[in-house]
């Protein structure tokens, strides 16, 4: 297998064609189509209702903007394209979101395949993706994260063809992959983020800082990036504001123990999102830093990444999919190593990609093994629109909706039988796009419903309304008869506007 070749600063070369051949573009259309096949068939036998944050950029996606709270405008846009186009429902919702995961593993095969000159490796690439259980899961719900692989691998292949085999054009692709990717999670500019010290600590990489394609590219992201500055200008600057905590990462209030425990549920939480097999064999056979600049470049922007996230996990809580991105550019570099590993390495490469497959699908499908999915991961996506419409037939007519926190806010939204606005009222709440929306006290003589989880009336509920009617409750029930949640509702009528309880965090 032929190594990408270092050139000297003088060339200007692209890097060699990737040798997949007609025959491999076929095969990857046809596999293409049939994983978008598989999307639609576990959307529909698994019976997954949407997750909060899929309801939560359905929301969004009801009132365009340039951008929002927490995240860019991109997976709104999306949503309100595609449920433009085809309606209401779940995969309607979804579908940009296995489109993108399409487009994840193109660019894992055309990147892998580029840079080891060798069409395995690029079938090898489209494996790890697609058995790696942190990436296919997520291209099944419609959140930033697959939006945001596809723009991570895509600046990552441009950030070494630019830095290594020194194609000017690779600088305005990066620019242009980076820019995208702040239209749905800020995360992405830790990329040019270390790949801009990478260029600072070297004497070459200095010497490419004074040319100007760099800068050209940098100057097309924040082009493209411009509409979310923008907006934040106009809103207090909420994004960056709700982003400084994940970035800075200050201590939360756990205690020593508390947060070993998290750090440890972190790296745990990071072998089994690789598949444990996998993750060995990827330490195995990514301990010692390359030789070669193209690897190295992979292996260090990859590796400084995670670390971040490691040093954010020993003093708070880091969530799962956060570091996904870093593992792209380990998962190219191993791809290219599978068939140099010896036989027993391999073979657990392939025990791994296997063990995965069925342990995503007893994750996805937990009747096949007699667990019931009442206890089974994936929970926060069942049985949504059964609980939701049984309070709604109880609630009769009401003007509007009451929650006490985002997350059942879109769920509510998206399955009440009418569009309705939904007020956020609870206390001790973070900041959330429902604030930056027109407040309840423009509902002022209206009916309204609170819905709750927790079997409790908010007091400011019952001091804001001339009367309120507790409904019967709702339990969301799975097809064995277990409980996931129970919805507890009370129908208020004849709003009086008062002070209500206000954030306390970004």
């Amino acid at each position: 297998m032929n190594e990408p070749v270092a050139v000297s600063r003088q060339q200007n070369v692209r890097p060699m064609a990737c040798t997949a051949s007609r025959r491999d573009a076929g095969l990857l259309a046809i596999m293409l189509l049939l994983i978008l096949m598989l999307r639609l068939f576990i959307n529909q036998v698994g019976d997954f209702d949407l997750h909060f944050d899929e309801a939560q950029y359905w929301e969004w996606s009801q009132q365009l903007d340039w951008s929002y709270y927490s995240k860019g405008p991109l997976v709104a846009w999306l949503i309100a394209l595609s449920t433009t186009l085809f309606g209401h429902g779940e995969w309607q919702v979804r579908l940009f979101a296995w489109l993108a995961y399409s487009v994840f593993l193109v660019l894992l095969f055309v990147f892998a395949c580029q840079f080891w000159q060798s069409r395995r490796a690029g079938w090898w690439a489209i494996a790890l993706g697609l058995t790696t259980p942190l990436y296919f899961p997520l291209g099944q719900v419609m959140t930033t994260d697959v939006l945001l692989f596809v723009c991570w691998t895509w600046a990552l292949w441009a950030a070494w063809r630019a830095v290594v085999a020194r194609q000017t054009t690779a600088w305005y692709e990066l620019g242009a992959a980076v820019g995208v990717g702040s239209l749905t999670k800020l995360s992405i500019g830790l990329l040019p983020f270390f790949l801009g010290l990478t260029l600072l600590l070297t004497p070459a990489g200095r010497c490419e800082l004074r040319r100007w394609p760099p800068w050209v590219g940098v100057l097309l992201m924040l082009l493209l990036f411009s509409p979310v500055l923008i907006w934040n200008m106009g809103h207090d600057w909420v994004m960056f504001r709700h982003e400084q905590g994940h970035v800075v990462g200050l201590a939360d209030s756990a205690g020593v123990f508390g947060r070993l425990r998290d750090l440890l549920e972190f790296l745990a939480g990071q072998f089994l999102a690789l598949s444990p097999l996998v993750a060995v064999t990827l330490l195995h056979a990514l301990w010692h830093p390359p030789r070669e600049p193209g690897q190295r470049l992979l292996w260090g922007l990859s590796l400084a990444v995670l670390a971040l996230f490691l040093a954010k996990a020993t003093v708070s809580k880091v969530q799962l999919n956060w570091p996904a991105p870093a593992y792209i550019g380990l998962l190219i570099l191993l791809a290219g190593q599978i068939d140099l590993l010896q036989a027993r390495w391999r073979r657990l490469v392939l025990l791994g990609m296997a063990t995965s497959v069925l342990l995503v699908s007893v994750a996805l499908f937990p009747n096949l093994v007699g667990w019931s999915p009442a206890k089974a991961p994936f929970r926060d996506l069942r049985v949504w629109e059964q609980p939701v419409r049984e309070v709604a037939r109880q609630a009769g007519t009401v003007d509007f909706l009451m929650v006490p926190r985002y997350h059942l806010a879109g769920e509510l939204a998206f399955y009440w039988p009418k569009r309705l606005p939904v007020y956020l009222v609870g206390d001790g709440r973070r900041y959330s796009q429902h604030d930056l929306w027109p407040s309840i006290d423009r509902e002022a003589g209206r009916t309204g419903v609170y819905v709750t989880t927790e079997d409790r009336l908010h007091p400011w509920v019952r001091n804001s309304f001339a009367a309120c009617h507790e409904l019967r409750p709702a339990p969301a029930l799975t097809p064995d008869g277990r409980t996931i949640r129970t919805l507890h509702a009370w129908r208020c009528e004849n709003h009086e506007a008062s002070a209500r309880p206000t954030p306390t965090t970004y």
